[in-house]
């Protein structure tokens, strides 16, 4: 009895250690206070990069109670860190690490995150070997490839063969021929020369002229510009071009922060904040990019298939298609909001004053929404509205119906249809509009071309060659600012230019 007492006893005591140590296993799980998941994305272990090179390590973090920092460790070495801007933590933080070697060799990377509770947790340790002292491969493609637009503009030549009887084929030889004017004023002086602008009103309807393209590398599709930057994002890559408007070059590649294909959809700038938002149309996200880098992109979750975007007052607007729905993300917050009203496929949107329009490819009408109260609901109930511009100038609001083939009005004080005008033979796309000239400019996807409206009266100017768009995924990125018109070509993997300031 004696004997299987002490057994008994020192049973309990070895319970009660084994608690003690299955409590402390434990007490990271208790009250949500488990490490965060960290996972490197990429660049893949084993990688090799030149002396000098930054190297920009994607990672993401997720934890239940917040993830409220990032660091990258070098062996053994802080490097950077990034803190989250929600200031209690977010659940899943995506961030890009920026990192330059300064000596060759072999390095050892880590990423760790901390959460709420201020527990850590790390990534896998990543090996990366630093050779030579090379320039950096990445500063090539932005100085080579806007140095290529010469040979592509044979791309869009044999577009226009089937539309011989568009007024618009003419105007690629509207801006080459100066000399019709200079045969007459030989004799006198030179003089005729100057006015060559006006050279394109005798030969028929004005039209833009193409004044390069742009090699973007990638499946391009939404657009936005501003100032002297053009944003593009790129449908089968995580980045967003920038270039250089006032010599059309690339200049750099922005990190959307999503991995994966099929995600930029949209793109817009917001000027409040100073930041360009990209619908990650796979990811269900929105990323909120500082086009300084001087931060990481936030990464906004929204509805199934961010299609299109509108920048509105503090609000930067998300048509969700495969979910039906529109929200808005805060730009102060990056919040992200799912209105109450179901709209079915709605796709791009435009944005008049703190107003937005919402097209519906499904069956339903066009939608005017407030920022506060009922939206209304404008024109016929059909299929394939597509698209959105609006004008401020004459508050009115143009919109492309695809299925039907036409171009609809809108008159905004009234929120009726004033006008409409057919295409001939092609679908309408992506639509802009210049508030000074009162133009509307239609791409015509399927044709490859891009179509010209006198917008108060709604008459068919032409139509001019663009690059090869696409039927499924083309036709979506334009973009203008002042008279320049900046056109994404899908297949064809350019943004065509064209300038505008000749017309009236």
């Amino acid at each position: 009895m004696e004997i299987r007492g002490h057994r008994s006893l020192l049973l309990l005591a070895l319970l009660l250690v084994a608690g003690g140590m299955l409590a402390c296993d434990l007490g990271g799980l208790v009250g949500g206070a488990e490490v965060p998941s960290v996972v490197i994305a990429r660049p893949p272990d084993n990688t090799q990069v030149s002396l000098g090179e930054i190297v920009p390590v994607h990672a993401s973090a997720t934890d239940s109670t917040g993830v409220t920092r990032a660091e990258l460790w070098v062996d053994g070495s802080l490097q950077v860190s990034e803190t989250s801007p929600v200031p209690e933590g977010q659940p899943s933080f995506s961030v890009v690490l920026r990192w330059k070697p300064v000596a060759q060799g072999s390095f050892r990377l880590v990423v760790k995150a901390y959460n709420a509770a201020g527990k850590v947790g790390e990534s896998s340790l990543l090996t990366v070997f630093v050779v030579g002292g090379q320039q950096p491969p990445e500063s090539t493609p932005s100085a080579t490839e806007p140095t290529q637009p010469t040979p592509q503009p044979t791309q869009p030549v044999p577009q226009p063969t089937p539309e011989t009887t568009q007024p618009g084929a003419p105007s690629p030889t509207a801006t080459t021929p100066p000399p019709p004017p200079t045969h007459t004023p030989v004799p006198p002086t030179p003089t005729p020369l100057p006015p060559t602008p006006t050279s394109t009103v005798p030969s028929g309807p004005c039209l833009p002229a193409n004044i390069a393209t742009i090699i973007v590398n990638g499946q391009p599709k939404g657009l936005a510009v501003h100032g002297n930057r053009l944003y593009v994002g790129i449908h089968n890559a995580p980045v967003v071009r920038v270039i250089n408007t006032e010599n059309n070059t690339i200049v750099d590649s922005l990190d959307t922060g999503v991995s994966g294909i099929q995600q930029a959809n949209g793109v817009v700038y917001h000027t409040g904040s100073g930041k360009v938002y990209v619908a990650n149309k796979t990811a269900g996200t929105v990323s909120a990019i500082d086009p300084t880098g001087a931060a990481s992109p936030i990464i906004i979750a929204t509805g199934a298939q961010p299609f299109g975007l509108a920048a509105a007052g503090q609000y930067v607007y998300v048509a969700n298609f495969g979910s039906d729905r529109v929200g808005r993300i805060d730009v102060a917050t990056h919040t992200y909001q799912s209105l109450i009203d179901t709209y079915n496929q709605p796709c791009l949107l435009a944005a008049l004053g703190d107003h937005v329009f919402v097209p519906t490819n499904g069956a339903g009408p066009i939608y005017r929404v407030p920022p506060a109260g009922a939206r209304i609901g404008i024109g016929d109930n059909k299929t394939g509205y597509f698209a959105v511009a609006v004008n401020p100038t004459s508050n009115r609001a143009f919109v492309t119906d695809r299925d039907g083939g036409d171009v609809i009005k809108i008159d905004a004080n009234g929120n009726s249809v004033e006008d409409d005008v057919h295409i001939p033979n092609h679908r309408p796309y992506g639509i802009a509009v210049n508030p000074s000239k009162g133009r509307v400019y239609v791409v015509a996807a399927e044709a490859n071309l891009l179509y010209v409206i006198r917008g108060p009266t709604m008459q068919i100017v032409g139509s001019v060659p663009v690059g090869g768009q696409g039927a499924a995924e083309g036709g979506q990125g334009i973009a203008l600012w002042g008279n320049r018109i900046y056109v994404s070509n899908y297949q064809g993997g350019t943004v065509t230019v064209l300038d505008d300031s000749a017309c009236s």
